[in-house]
């Protein structure tokens, strides 16, 4: 804030032609800006009166000068200082007429004004650095704070080319910080100085604002896991997380699939993850395909589930689980047949109905439910001691 002052001057009594100077008031230090008015008169008048005030630096060299003449009057002076220098009013009068043994009498008063150098009492950044926190989404804001003294204007530029005009103001919110890059620039930087003017003396002060927003990985994953047993909940390792510099995402939107940094880890669906850890994904395979048309030989087809997976900001990419092909022939490893037909066929007066069962055998060889038949068709089975029941002939 500027500060006010004044003071008064008076000359000894001279006649006329003649002319006095001096020192008005001295010792003034530490002011970057001074203007002064004066006001000036005589208590008689010749025909050629005037006055002078000059702000004069420690070396009497005049730095502002101005001028009044006549009975009274008023002028104004200024100049920018430096603030490491000491400075000084000087004054002189003269008074030419052509009256012998007249004498006048000079006064005057200095309203002065001076301004103090602009200073920056602070200047912060927060959050500095910018770790873009735990919710695995870029961040790319800062807010900047200052205050500031003796300023009349105040301007804030980045190392970006923006510029602000923040004259009255104490903060501002940034947006835009720079993308990282990890591995080759991270943090990524960017510096904001702001300057504090008053006419031609200014003060700055800068700060480098630090961010970490790099959430695309750089690494390979592994998206096909086969030859699953079905029904189970199997941890499988998708890769390890590299090529980032801050928390990291990763998601998928089917329900029943988690992720963990570890096999028997944790599990949760977003799941949180930092540079350097693995990636579990869990889910249940899918049961055994029971479609076997078309399907020769002693197995059937496999059973897929694909689910989508995201990574921070990289595209989504698909994982699946393939439940292996299920066991669909059965080897008939029976010894052989049990309850013969009579022993003598011709004994027997009515018509001879001839019956062969075989042993019991065990299906411990397919894997999902499948058909019997055979190729004649008398032939009848029972499971698990069930009842007779005839079979398709092939």
């Amino acid at each position: 804030m500027p500060v006010n002052g004044s003071f008064n001057y008076a000359y000894s009594t001279q006649r006329e032609n003649d002319y006095r100077e001096g020192v008005l008031a001295s010792g003034f230090y530490g002011v970057s800006y001074i203007t002064a008015t004066i006001s000036y008169g005589w208590n008689s008048g010749f025909s050629n009166l005037s006055q002078t005030v000059q702000i004069r630096d420690s070396n009497n060299n005049a730095v502002a000068s101005g001028s009044g003449s006549g009975l009274s009057g008023s002028f104004t002076i200024s100049a920018y200082l430096n603030p490491t220098s000491t400075y000084y009013f000087w004054g002189s009068a003269s008074s030419f007429g052509g009256a012998i043994f007249a004498y006048a009498q000079g006064y005057g008063t200095v309203a002065w004004t001076a301004y103090y150098p602009p200073q920056i009492n602070q200047f912060t950044a927060s959050p500095n650095p910018q770790t873009s926190g735990t919710d695995g989404i870029p961040n790319y804001n800062t807010t900047l704070n200052w205050s500031t003294s003796n300023a009349f204007q105040v301007t804030l530029t980045s190392s970006a080319g923006e510029s602000w005009d923040v004259t009255g103001i104490t903060s501002k919110n940034i947006t835009n910080l720079s993308q990282s890059t990890a591995g080759s620039n991270s943090p990524s930087t960017r510096t904001y100085t702001l300057t504090a003017s008053q006419g031609g003396v200014s003060a700055t002060s800068s700060i480098i604002v630090q961010a970490y927003n790099d959430n695309t990985p750089s690494n390979s994953w592994t998206t096909s896991f086969t030859n699953l047993d079905p029904n189970l909940e199997i941890p499988k390792l998708l890769g390890t997380l590299s090529g980032i510099d801050m928390i990291t995402k990763v998601s998928c939107p089917t329900s029943g699939v988690f992720f963990a940094n570890g096999a028997n880890g944790s599990y949760a669906n977003p799941q949180y993850f930092s540079n350097g850890q693995n990636v579990y994904i869990k889910m249940t395979s899918l049961p055994f395909n029971t479609d076997v048309s078309g399907v020769t030989g002693d197995f059937g087809k496999t059973n897929t589930k694909t689910v989508s997976v995201t990574v921070g900001s990289s595209s989504a990419f698909n994982v699946s689980y393939v439940t292996r092909k299920p066991r669909i022939s059965e080897d008939f490893d029976y010894d052989g047949q049990v309850g013969s037909p009579f022993e003598d066929i011709d004994f027997i007066d009515n018509t001879p109905t001839s019956t062969l069962v075989t042993q019991t055998l065990n299906m411990d060889n397919i894997e999902i439910p499948m058909e019997i038949k055979g190729d004649n068709p008398d032939l009848e089975i029972k499971i698990n001691n069930g009842s007779w029941q005839s079979i398709r002939e092939i």
